[in-house]
């Protein structure tokens, strides 16, 4: 694919770009095409991305409205297109609009994920730097990361989850709930479609759990993706800092680390929705198989969301990392500490990342037990019992 880059990013104005995430049969498809239909005669283009080698949605996109539509098949734009995303949207913005003249633009790009795609590994498209330090935001502006969410599937995979207990081994494929999860947490709207196909009481519990997990984003109630072009499309919402951010798990340990980040309003979510949130610190390692047992036996009821950072003794040097969605428990080891590779002399003083410094202590370094617990009716003294107990 040719993109030409030659005038200055300063010399044109950036395209507006709307993503569109949701897990698969949320409604994307029907909420772009209800967008495209309100064009009128306006310049918007569409990327339309499948896993699969035939791009249906695209095919169903095509006459919808937009004055071009693109196909991304066969990956996903969040990791094996990732590029290609990257360069359509470019080529995009870099050159005119069939029949139009030199120098304009594109009034807007609607961009359609796959169902399995993270919306924050997308928003990393556009606020990384390359080695000439430009990034797609140069060209186009991020406008709104949106999440579409089947308010029916979501609760169904929520009672899912929390029904029982289950710990899926390290490095395998994330949970369908969690991946629900996950692309709520990191979104600027999150449409809450097919609400005609929940009770009003199951609708307010989707829409409380919503908020728990992602405090600043809206949440619109739609049926059949019906939503304005202009209330969606006409707003900047995305911010590279907040939205990426936004997810409550990360807002709490930022504010415990002093990062300067400002935490969800708690007072506001426990008075609508009764979710409060935890934190467990401490500088001593856990024992394995206690952490387990208390992962697969204690957890408390009420759960919504565990994230952050733990240290066993029998795995010293690595960083162990924990993500609880509901019931569904995942650990993972995803590095070294920063105070193992400096005993080793793999790195020096100088050399200690800022994120590892930031939570410095001796004698232990940067290994540590920070884990953020979020939900309803938590009680903080059994908790912290609980875990105690796991210590080695």
């Amino acid at each position: 694919m040719s993109v030409r880059m030659t005038a200055p990013a300063s010399d044109r104005p950036r395209v507006p770009v709307t993503v569109l995430c949701g897990f698969l049969g949320a409604g994307k498809t029907t909420l772009l095409k209800h967008l495209l239909g309100q064009a009128a005669g306006r310049r918007w283009a569409a990327v339309v991305n499948d896993v699969a080698s035939i791009n249906i949605d695209a095919q169903l996109v095509a006459q919808a409205g937009a004055q071009r539509v693109i196909e991304l098949g066969n990956g996903c734009v969040c990791c094996s297109v990732r590029d290609e995303l990257a360069e359509t949207v470019a080529e995009l913005c870099a050159n005119p609009p069939p029949g139009a003249a030199p120098g304009e633009t594109y009034g807007h790009i609607l961009v359609e994920t796959t169902g399995v795609a993270e919306p924050r590994a997308i928003a990393r498209l556009f606020t990384r730097r390359n080695a000439f330090g430009r990034s797609l935001s140069d060209l186009a502006r991020l406008s709104s990361l949106v999440t579409v969410i089947d308010a029916r599937h979501f609760l169904e995979q929520h009672r899912k989850a929390t029904a029982a207990t289950v710990i899926a081994p390290p490095a395998t494929q994330k949970p369908v709930y969690e991946l629900l999860v996950e692309q709520a947490e990191c979104a600027d709207v999150l449409v809450l479609n097919k609400a005609d196909t929940v009770a009003p009481a199951e609708l307010d519990e989707v829409e409380r759990i919503l908020h728990g997990l992602n405090p600043r984003a809206e949440v619109w109630r739609v049926e059949q993706g019906r939503v304005e072009a202009g209330r969606l499309l006409g707003t900047v919402r995305f911010d590279a800092e907040a939205t990426i951010r936004g997810a409550r798990w990360i807002r709490v340990l930022d504010e415990v680390a002093g990062a300067g980040v400002r935490p969800p309003a708690a007072p506001r979510h426990e008075q609508n929705y009764g979710i409060t949130s935890w934190v467990y610190q401490e500088r001593r390692p856990f024992d394995a198989e206690r952490f387990h047992t208390f992962l697969s036996e204690g957890l408390p009821p009420g759960l919504l969301r565990a994230k952050g950072f733990f240290w066993l003794r029998q795995q010293a040097a690595d960083i162990g990392f924990l993500s609880v969605a509901g019931g569904q428990v995942k650990k993972d080891f995803v590095g070294t500490w920063a105070a193992e590779l400096r005993e080793r002399g793999v790195i020096t003083e100088a050399e200690i990342p800022e994120s590892a410094k930031s939570r410095w202590a001796e004698p232990h370094g940067d290994r540590r037990q920070e884990l953020v617990f979020i939900g309803t009716g938590l009680d903080p003294a059994k908790l912290q019992d609980a875990l105690a107990a796991c210590l080695a």
